[in-house]
C-alpha cells in the first residue's frame, strides 16, 4: 500500500472511530423507558418499568429520560396512598415525551386507580430538589376521569336527571362536587354561581349522590336534590367532579425549572403545583378539556406557592378548572414569641412550613409603613397543634413596634419577577389568576367566561401574601368575566386586599365592601390599553397607592371603573 493510500485508510479509521464515539455518546446520554420494558399502547402496567428507568438515572450520568409516542398505563391501585412516579436529587435532567407532526405532545401518562369519592390523591409525577429540571411533551390523564358532564333533561323541582355525554364516566354512587352550569351552544360557563363546592357536598352526602336511572346504556343519572334542582334548568349543561383534593403534578424545591408543551386532560385536585421553586419558565402548557368533556380539574390549574426568583409563563392555555387558573402567593407570618431583640418565633396559618432563606428579608408592617430586617439564620419550629412555625434570627434588632399582631411578609417566599404573556384563560369557575406578589406583568392575554375577577391583592385572613407592588396589566382582552365577587369585589379586573377578620365572600349581594384603612396599601399598579367587553363591572380597585388607568376600551360594560380608598390616582379614561 502506497503512502497516499495509507493516509486515506488512516483518515477513514479516524472518521469511523469518531462516528462510533459520537453514536455511543448519544446512545448513552439518554435513557429510554422502552429499554426497561415500558411499551406504550399495550394496555399493560408500565409503572415498574418506568420506575426502573428512573432508578437507573440515580446511578448513572445520564441526563435525559425518553418516552415514545403513545399511552403509558400507570396502575397505582389506591391513588390516595401511592405516588406514581417520583424523581429526587437529580440535576440537569430532561423528562421528555414525543411530539406529533403538529408539535403537540404525543406521550400520555394515564393513571389507573380504584375509584372512590373525594380522593385526596397523591401525585402522578413528583419532582423534588432537582435543579435545571425540564418536563416536555407530556399529557397527564386519569382512567376513569375524575369528572363528568351532561345535559339536564328533567327537573321536577326536587330532583334532576342528566344524560351523560359520550366519553364521560357514568358512575353509580358518585358525588356532586364542584358543579357548574354551562351554555351548551357556546360551550361556555353560564354567568351564575357554582352549584356546589366542597364541604357543602361532604356535609350532605345523601343529597349530593348520583344514581344511574334505568338502563345504564341510556347514560341517565338522577340526583335527588331540591337545592340543585333550584339552580339548574332543562337544556343546560352540567359538569361536576367526584372530589376536590389532591395534587397531580408537584414540583418542590426545583431551581431553574422548565416546563414546555405539557398538557392536562383531567386532574384529581390541582393540575400542577410548584412549591419553593426558584426561577420557572413555562411555555405551551395546556389545561384543556377533550371533546364532550366540559371540566378538567376541581382545583387550580397551576398553583405557585412560596416560589422566588424569575417566573415566565408564556402561551399558557387554561380552561375548565373549578378554582383558579393560576394562584401565585407566599404566606404571611406573625410573631408568636419575641425571644430577644434579634430573635423571633414566628407562626403562620396552616401547617405547610418551608425554610426561610438566610440573607433574605422579612418586612414588618406598621400601618402603611414596611420596615425590613435581614434573616441571619432560620429553621422550622412548628407550634403545638401542627401550626406552621419558624425560629428566625436577624442581623440587626427588630423594630420596637413589633408585637403579636404585627403582619410580616416573608420575601424568601415572594417571586421577584412574574410575567404572564400571550395566554388564554376561559371557562374557569374561579379567578383566571390571583396575584399576591411584586413586580408583575400581565401582557397580551385573553380572559373569557371567567367567574371571578383577575384578582390582585393579598389575603391576610387566609394568611396568603405578600402585598402586591409594581403591577402592569397591559394589552389584554376580557370578555364576559368577573360576575362573582372575590375579596368582596367583582369585575373583570379587581384589586383589593382581604383584611384580617374578613372572610372570603361568595355572595354577590355583599360585594364591594369598604376597605379598612389599617390594611397595607398596594403600590404602583398600572392598567393600560386593555379591552373589556360584556362585563357588569370593568375595573374595580380599592386600597392602592399609585394607580394608573389609561387607554382601556370598554364595550357593553355597565360600570366601567370603580375606585375606593386609593391614593395618587391617574385616571385618563
Amino acid at each position: 500500500m502506497n503512502s497516499k493510500n495509507k493516509m486515506i485508510s488512516h483518515a477513514a479509521c479516524v472518521l469511523v472511530g469518531l462516528l462510533l464515539t459520537a453514536f455511543s455518546t448519544t446512545l448513552y446520554a439518554q435513557v429510554r423507558v422502552a429499554d426497561f420494558g415500558a411499551v406504550p399502547n399495550d394496555s399493560k402496567n408500565d409503572l415498574e418499568a418506568i420506575r426502573s428507568a428512573i432508578k437507573h438515572l440515580n446511578t448513572s450520568a445520564v441526563k435525559k429520560l425518553i418516552f415514545e409516542a403513545g399511552v403509558y398505563d400507570l396502575d397505582v391501585d389506591d391513588a390516595a396512598k401511592n405516588t406514581a412516579l417520583s424523581i429526587s436529587n437529580i440535576n440537569n435532567l430532561t423528562f421528555e415525551g414525543a411530539v406529533k407532526a403538529n408539535k403537540e405532545p404525543a406521550t400520555t401518562l394515564l393513571r389507573h386507580y380504584k375509584f372512590k369519592n373525594n380522593l385526596s390523591a397523591k401525585n402522578i409525577l413528583y419532582i423534588n430538589n432537582c435543579t435545571n429540571f425540564s418536563l416536555k411533551n407530556i399529557i397527564f390523564d386519569n382512567a376513569p376521569r375524575y369528572s363528568t358532564a351532561g345535559e339536564v333533561v328533567a327537573n321536577d323541582g326536587k330532583s334532576i336527571t342528566v344524560k351523560i355525554f359520550d366519553g364521560n364516566p357514568v358512575l353509580d354512587g358518585s358525588m356532586f362536587y364542584c358543579a357548574n352550569s354551562w351554555d351548551l351552544k357556546s360551550k361556555s360557563l353560564l354567568p351564575v354561581e357554582s352549584i356546589t363546592y366542597g364541604g357543602d357536598v361532604s356535609s350532605k352526602a345523601n343529597e349530593y349522590t348520583w344514581h344511574i336511572e334505568g338502563d345504564p346504556s341510556k347514560r341517565l343519572m338522577k340526583l335527588n336534590s331540591p337545592s340543585a334542582a333550584s339552580k339548574v334548568h332543562i337544556g343546560e349543561g352540567l359538569s361536576w367532579h367526584y372530589g376536590f383534593n389532591g395534587v397531580q403534578v408537584l414540583f418542590e424545591k426545583c431551581n431553574n425549572l422548565n416546563v414546555d408543551n405539557v398538557w392536562t386532560y383531567n386532574a384529581i385536585g390541582f393540575c400542577m403545583e410548584a412549591q419553593i421553586c426558584e426561577n420557572i419558565h413555562a411555555s405551551n402548557v395546556k389545561i384543556i378539556a377533550p371533546a364532550n368533556q366540559l371540566a378538567v380539574g376541581s382545583r387550580d390549574g397551576w398553583k405557585l406557592y412560596a416560589c422566588r426568583g424569575t417566573v415566565v409563563m408564556d402561551n399558557i392555555y387554561m380552561e375548565g378548572v373549578r378554582w383558579d387558573g393560576q394562584n401565585v402567593h407566599g404566606s404571611f407570618v406573625w410573631p408568636h414569641q419575641i425571644i430577644s431583640k434579634k430573635k423571633i418565633w414566628f407562626k403562620k396559618k396552616y401547617a405547610a412550613a418551608f425554610p426561610i432563606k438566610a440573607g433574605s428579608k422579612i418586612g414588618f408592617w406598621n400601618g402603611q409603613q414596611e420596615v425590613f430586617r435581614i434573616v441571619d439564620t432560620s429553621y422550622v419550629a412548628k407550634l403545638p397543634g401542627n401550626v406552621g412555625g419558624f425560629m428566625v434570627t436577624f442581623t440587626t434588632p427588630v423594630p420596637d413596634f413589633v408585637n403579636a399582631s404585627t403582619l410580616c411578609t416573608v420575601y424568601s417566599w415572594n417571586i421577584n419577577s412574574y410575567t404572564l404573556s400571550n395566554s388564554t384563560f376561559k371557562n374557569i369557575a374561579g379567578c383566571a389568576s390571583i396575584i399576591r406578589n411584586t413586580n408583575v406583568s400581565i401582557l397580551n392575554c385573553k380572559f373569557s367566561n371567567v367567574m371571578y375577577p383577575l384578582l390582585i391583592g393579598a389575603a391576610i385572613e387566609e394568611g396568603e401574601g405578600g402585598i402586591p407592588q409594581n403591577i402592569k396589566i397591559t394589552g389584554n382582552y376580557f370578555e364576559s368575566s368577573g360576575w362573582m365577587a372575590r375579596h368582596n369585589v367583582s369585575g373583570a379586573i379587581a384589586i383589593r386586599t382581604q383584611d384580617v377578620n374578613e372572610k372570603l365572600d361568595y355572595d354577590p349581594a355583599k360585594k364591594d365592601l369598604p376597605l379598612p384603612l389599617t390594611t397595607p396599601y398596594m403600590k404602583n399598579i398600572t392598567i393600560k390599553n386593555n379591552i373589556i367587553k360584556n362585563c357588569i363591572t370593568g375595573i374595580n380597585a380599592a386600597g392602592v397607592n399609585g394607580l394608573v388607568i389609561s387607554g382601556n376600551q370598554f364595550i357593553n360594560v355597565q360600570e366601567k371603573i370603580k375606585i375606593n380608598a386609593c391614593l395618587n390616582v391617574v385616571n385618563d379614561q
